[in-house]
């Protein structure tokens, strides 16, 4: 049973929207304040940058106290490791719970820390418990046992508090088990993982188009659009590392282009937009390891004619759009319409000239002058002019 109502949810949606389109003067401050007012929810939330902060801090509480009960009782056997952890994940979700029903916290960091905690205990808990069982035969099965605790447990944070992130962790833990089973071949590894991630997949989109864009259909749609991603992020070998050949490794080469190609035509049919930008992501990743999966010969002018092709790609596509009817097609249109967009593209130009590729042995080497080492003044009096 969800920790909060179907009203609450929608009503906080509703809220983010009306915000939304406030700041990007679709509503006038006046009608924005009566709408909050009407979907005013008796809950405790924070802004985004709090929030992160008293997730960290409380992630380094619990985190601490465990750690400094442990060597405060010098438990250092995996049975007694085992059952310190499993105690410390019951107190960890208890306090969470008391922080959503008593204190009504939404999102606020400290509960959402606690619970994600709960769960890497209780799957620490589980591992330990394992590798006490000594399965020679079952190198990884301690590892395997915990990514299968945290997945459920993931899952089950996200049925308790909707915890989005906790689903998509699920999700990761969940495929990653294949990977542990080491009697297998690496190729079974990847189908397995594969597999997992496109029924995760199917069943989000199916709720997803049970819901549409209505609560809880956003939660589905971002669920579908990180299996979507997880699914390509298994099958592109160039990503992984692994080296598979034969027939599994061209089939591989050939669904790095299909997944992009129709994730682009669900999400735009649809209008869904995490799936468009997934697919997007894909996409220009396809383009990026297309000579890698080929074995060509890779040039240094390869980045400069992917720019060309992307930026040629952009604006035919910014131009057909605004040579529609009212400068849109089907309800697709290159403006701006809201104020997030213009957040995210100064986000992006920010991390494009924070992120600096190491030039530092194409500059040429400081010519040294001969004035260089002195003392009496940097007059070089003791140097060697």
């Amino acid at each position: 049973m969800r920790r909060y109502s179907r009203d609450e949810e929608e009503r906080i949606r509703a809220q983010t929207l009306v915000r939304e389109w406030t700041r990007s003067k679709l509503l006038d401050p006046s009608q924005g304040a009566q709408l909050a007012a009407d979907l005013r929810v008796d809950v405790r939330r924070t802004n985004v940058y709090l929030r992160a902060g008293l997730a960290l801090f409380a992630a380094l509480i619990a985190g601490a106290s465990v750690l400094f009960v442990m060597v405060g009782l010098n438990l250092n056997r995996g049975i007694s490791i085992a059952v310190a952890s499993g105690v410390a994940a019951m107190v960890c979700i208890a306090l969470a719970e008391t922080l959503v029903t008593r204190f009504r916290f939404y999102r606020f960091g400290v509960e959402e820390a606690l619970a994600v905690a709960s769960v890497v205990l209780l799957g620490a808990s589980g591992a330990s418990l394992t590798e006490t069982l000594h399965l020679d035969r079952f190198r990884n099965a301690p590892e395997a046992v915990g990514l299968f605790i945290a997945a459920a447990g993931g899952f089950a944070l996200y049925r308790r508090f909707g915890f989005v992130y906790a689903a998509v962790g699920g999700m990761v833990c969940a495929a990653a088990i294949p990977f542990q089973l080491h009697l297998l071949s690496p190729t079974i590894h990847h189908v397995l993982a594969a597999a997992t991630l496109a029924s995760a997949f199917a069943v989000a989109r199916s709720k997803r188009l049970k819901y549409q864009d209505d609560y809880p259909g956003d939660d589905y749609g971002l669920l579908q659009a990180a299996a979507w991603a997880g699914l390509y992020l298994v099958l592109n070998l160039q990503l992984i590392g692994n080296r598979i050949e034969g027939l599994f490794y061209w089939f591989t080469y050939m669904m790095t282009w299909v997944l992009p190609v129709v994730g682009l035509y669900l999400g735009i049919r649809e209008k869904d937009r995490p799936l468009i930008d997934v697919s997007l992501v894909m996409a220009l990743v396809t383009l990026l390891t297309n000579k890698s999966y080929l074995r060509a010969t890779r040039h240094e002018w390869d980045p400069i004619l992917l720019g060309i092709f992307l930026m040629v790609v952009a604006l035919s596509v910014r131009q057909w759009l605004l040579r529609g009817a009212g400068g849109q097609r089907r309800g697709f249109t290159p403006k701006r319409l809201l104020n997030k967009d213009n957040e995210a593209l100064t986000l992006l130009r920010t991390a494009s000239v924070t992120f600096q590729p190491n030039d530092r042995a194409a500059r040429p080497d400081p010519v040294k002058s001969d004035f260089d080492g002195g003392r009496s003044g940097g007059g070089g009096a003791s140097g060697t002019f």
